[in-house]
């Protein structure tokens, strides 16, 4: 029986017992039809307002230009730039190129629900995207996420490799992948899900025909967006540090920033539990630009 996303990661303890640790594949999990199609993203590219860089093409890690694949439109009387050519985007997906949405919940509202719905499940910052890949092709070489990876077959098959060996999951994305012997291999089927931990090396080849699927990518806070978030809160919290520096010598104003961060009380780190300096960590990594 299908069910949501959320309930289906949460069901299967993803946010618990395999969270940062294995990858799980859940077969039939969801309902491809609950999700977005080729078919809507076709008349969306034909008809809708999307502008680059909302969309992009790919093939095996190259980008063509912008030019290649965008033109000109006239909008209430204004030429812009930076729309969707269709024929263009049809004629390099022939030969091989993926079409990849950017930040799709920033103007597809039902996936800005799922994307809602797992940023309350996790204390994460959730950015989503799509891959249409033609077949025998692939968007992108392997690669590391600085985030752990969500992803959903929605149309055709997939065939992912996982490079999970030697050392190879890091903390930051990256191309540096050893490629020549991965450590899992497996086909997703519409309906089916992916869950790869933080910095997982993959890549993924649309098999059989066209491959559909979303992708989910969920950040922490690095711990650079700790210090920010902590550094905000002293400022935010002691006036006097912030705006009459001035009155200081130089070497008073580093003890004064180095008091206040040492504080036990007040505006100090000992005055910031835990949920608290995570979610303000995490509010600007959560911002909608849309």
């Amino acid at each position: 029986m299908n069910t949501s996303l959320v309930d289906t990661l949460r069901g299967e303890g993803v946010f618990a017992g395999a969270w940062n640790k294995e990858f799980r594949i859940f077969r039939g999990a969801v309902d491809p039809a609950a999700y977005i199609s080729s078919a809507f993203i076709e008349d969306k590219l034909e008809t809708g307002l999307l502008r680059w860089p909302y969309f992009s093409v790919l093939r095996h890690g190259a980008v063509p230009p912008e030019s290649a694949y965008t033109e000109t439109r006239d909008v209430i009387g204004h030429r812009r730039p930076g729309f969707p050519d269709v024929a263009a985007i049809h004629r390099l997906m022939s030969a091989g190129g993926t079409l990849k949405l950017n930040k799709l919940s920033d103007w597809h509202r039902p996936t800005r629900d799922l994307v809602e719905d797992l940023e309350a499940q996790a204390l994460v910052a959730v950015a989503s995207y799509i891959f249409w890949t033609p077949p025998e092709s692939r968007g992108m070489l392997p690669h590391r996420d600085a985030a752990h990876v969500v992803a959903v077959q929605l149309e055709g098959r997939k065939e992912w490799q996982l490079y999970a060996d030697g050392g190879q999951v890091r903390s930051s994305a990256g191309l540096d992948v050893d490629a020549a012997r991965p450590s899992h291999t497996f086909v997703l089927e519409p309906g089916d899900v992916l869950y790869l931990p933080h910095g997982w090396p993959h890549d993924a080849i649309a098999r059989d025909g066209d491959s559909l699927h979303l992708t989910f990518t969920l950040t922490e806070p690095t711990p650079d967006d700790l210090l920010e978030a902590l550094g905000q809160h002293v400022l935010d919290s002691d006036w006097e540090l912030a705006h009459r520096f001035h009155t200081t010598t130089l070497e008073e104003r580093t003890e004064n920033v180095r008091s206040a961060l040492l504080a036990g009380a007040g505006a100090g780190a000992g005055a910031l539990d835990d949920d608290t300096w995570v979610r303000a960590a995490l509010r600007p990594l959560r911002e909608v630009t849309g």
